[in-house]
Order: structure tokens, then C-alpha cells, then sequence
């Protein structure tokens, strides 16, 4: 017995010195970000912010920062009722720039606009229902599954290049010829697996502050990836979201068409609920770089402004706003693409202006 019990905790003693290099390898030559499981399952709403999670998410040499999302999964602690407890109430949805990874909850754009409206002496709750890796789809089912309920006075749909794409994964609505929308039954195949993930002793702990498990982590998704992908693709669904650029972006004639009806059906259940849509467009670091030089919107952009005016939603660019701020792209961009503080601070200050004269223009003002 007591030679047994030695092999094992040499073998013990062996695994961990094995892991403590392994760590110290990955974390010397090939950083890996690092934090808690990020999202949950949600019937209604697919993939969701863990609701009532709060956390640090680290990436070496990019960025640290700490987070907290509501019973809703929406970002910020703050829970709130259906009755106004404030004059104006606003909604943001959009993707990871309008949850804001990379940054303090304070220090997104949305938490900015409600504070920048507030200390100008307006009476506004700005909710934030941004969710990294999603589209106008998702957007327009938030709506009508929880922000329809809350009856906001103005409904900001943040729009980022990518979410062309996003909206051609079909996630949340069959579509027929007349563009009419049913709502799909959503698919818990990579929900039970990160579910599964989340119960694990351990695991929760381990991706938090290991790097070389979070390298292990990645290795397995894209070994599932592509196994799956000519056997069962649905297995990935909600993996791994990937994107292909053209010459022209992201938009296609045929995601375009999809995009429009989103935002058409958006902007109707908006008014339903009494209240008014605007759309800003949040531009990649590439495409302020080509209006610097150039001064001449992307094609993406070019898109979405059609479509929202179109539908008759009210536009606003912020690619100006950044392109001629004066400020380097590394001010305003981490190195892996997210804004940072710097510029949710300047479109903030932007948005603010904007918000204000709406929330307070006289009933019955066009846009």
C-alpha cells in the first residue's frame, strides 16, 4: 500500500510540474486569453451572457477587464421593471462593441450615454442588450422577446460590418417569398455541450486562469470543427463563428435582402411598442483608415445607410467621428480589433448630442 501510494503522488507531483511548464510555455510563447465561461443557453434567445455572471476576462499585452450582466444577460448589474423609472429609456443592442469587450462596465458606450444625458440634467435608463457574435436577427428577437416589454422611448441598433453575415445564418427565422417571418425553433446542441463544460468541477476555474488549458480548449473546437464539418455540421453551430471578406466587405445581394427585412420588422415592432429606432454604424479600424485617406464611406457602410433609411429608421455614422479625431488607430482600437475606453468614451460624447435632441425634440418632429 505504501508503494502505491507513492507512485501515485510521484505521478500526481509529475502532472503538475508537466502543467506548470506547459503553462509557463503558453504563457511565454503563445498568450491566450483567459475568463469564465462566457455564455448560457437561453430557449428563447439561443446563446446569451451567462445572466447574473460577473467576471474578469484577461489577454495578455491586450486588454483586462471586469463585467457584469443582469438576470437578462444584458451587461451591467443593474436589473430592471417594466415600469419607467426614469423620464427617457433607451436601448442599445448590437454586438461585442455594444456589450463592450474590452472594458469596464462603466466604461461602454452605452453606460457613457446614460451618464453624459444624466449630468445634462435628462431623466434617462440606458439598457445595453449587446451580445458578442450576433446579428440584426438576434437584435430584432431581443426585441420582441424581452425589449418590446420595456417599452423604450428609442431603440439604438448598433451595426457593425459583419453582422451582413451574421444575418445569413438563418439562427432565429424561416423566411418565405413574401418575406413574412416565423420564428425557429432553436437548436441546444452547442448549449448542452457548453452547458455540460459549465457543470464540470473545475473547468469553470481551470479556462479562468489557465492559458494552457484555454490553448487545449481551442485545439479541441477546431479538431470538432473539422471533423463535423462534412459529417454534422450543426454539431459547430455556435462554436466557432467565422467570416469571409470579398474585395467589397461583407454585404452580398442576397444578405442584403435579409438585413432589410430585419431591420424593416425592427423598426415596426419598435413603433408598436410606442417608441423610435435609430441605427449607428460602428466602423472596423480598417474602414477609418480609408476614410482618413480617402474620405469616402466602406461599401458596408454604403449598405446599411440605404437599408435603415429605407426603412425609415434614422441613420448616424460614427466613422467620421473616429477618422478625423486626431486619436492613432491603436488609441482607439486594441490590437484584436474591439474598441477601446478612448473611443466608447468619444462615441459616447457623440451619441449623447444626437440622443438628447431627440429625446427632446417636440412630438410630431420628423427625423
Amino acid at each position: 500500500m505504501r508503494s502505491i501510494l507513492f507512485k501515485t503522488i510521484a505521478m500526481l507531483l509529475g502532472f503538475v510540474a508537466a502543467f506548470a511548464v506547459a503553462e509557463g510555455a503558453v504563457r511565454l510563447l503563445r498568450p491566450q486569453e483567459v475568463g469564465p465561461v462566457r455564455f448560457a443557453f437561453d430557449p428563447n434567445l439561443g446563446e446569451i451572457p451567462v445572466p447574473g455572471q460577473r467576471g474578469v476576462r484577461h489577454f495578455p499585452g491586450v486588454f483586462t477587464f471586469a463585467y457584469s450582466n443582469n438576470s437578462l444577460g444584458w451587461r451591467g448589474s443593474r436589473e430592471y421593471r417594466e415600469q419607467k423609472t426614469a423620464g427617457y429609456r433607451i436601448l442599445m443592442l448590437g454586438d461585442s462593441f455594444t456589450y463592450g469587450l474590452g472594458v469596464n462596465d462603466d466604461q461602454t458606450f452605452a453606460a457613457r450615454v446614460e451618464k453624459n444625458l444624466t449630468a445634462d440634467h435628462l431623466s434617462v435608463e440606458v439598457m445595453n442588450a449587446g451580445c458578442p457574435g450576433k446579428g440584426t436577427d438576434y437584435d430584432l428577437k431581443v426585441f420582441q422577446t424581452a425589449g418590446a416589454r420595456f417599452r423604450p422611448d428609442l431603440t439604438v441598433l448598433c451595426f457593425f460590418c459583419n453582422d451582413f453575415q451574421d444575418n445569413e445564418r438563418g439562427e432565429y427565422y424561416n423566411i418565405d417569398k413574401q418575406g413574412e417571418l416565423a420564428a425557429k425553433p432553436l437548436k441546444d446542441n452547442q448549449g448542452a455541450v457548453k452547458t455540460l463544460l459549465f457543470r464540470l468541477p473545475g473547468y469553470n476555474w481551470l479556462i479562468s486562469w489557465s492559458q494552457a488549458a484555454n490553448l487545449v480548449k481551442q485545439a479541441g473546437v477546431g479538431l470538432l470543427v473539422k471533423e463535423a464539418r462534412h459529417t454534422n455540421p450543426d454539431l459547430t453551430r455556435g462554436l466557432v463563428v467565422s467570416y469571409t471578406k470579398t474585395a467589397s466587405g461583407y454585404a452580398t445581394e442576397t444578405n442584403k435582402k435579409l438585413t432589410k427585412i430585419y431591420v424593416e420588422r425592427l423598426n415596426a415592432a419598435v413603433q408598436q411598442a410606442g417608441g423610435s429606432l435609430m441605427i449607428c454604424y460602428i466602423p472596423v479600424s480598417q474602414e477609418v483608415s480609408q476614410y482618413r485617406r480617402t474620405r469616402v464611406v466602406s461599401p458596408d457602410e454604403a449598405a446599411i445607410q440605404g437599408i435603415a433609411l429605407a426603412a425609415g429608421g434614422a441613420f448616424w455614422s460614427l466613422t467620421p467621428l473616429l477618422a478625423l479625431s486626431g486619436q492613432s488607430i491603436d488609441q482607439l482600437y486594441y490590437q484584436e480589433g474591439h474598441w477601446t475606453a478612448a473611443a466608447h468614451a468619444m462615441a459616447a460624447e457623440y451619441l449623447s448630442r444626437i440622443i438628447a435632441s431627440r429625446l427632446t425634440r417636440p412630438p410630431g418632429t420628423s427625423n
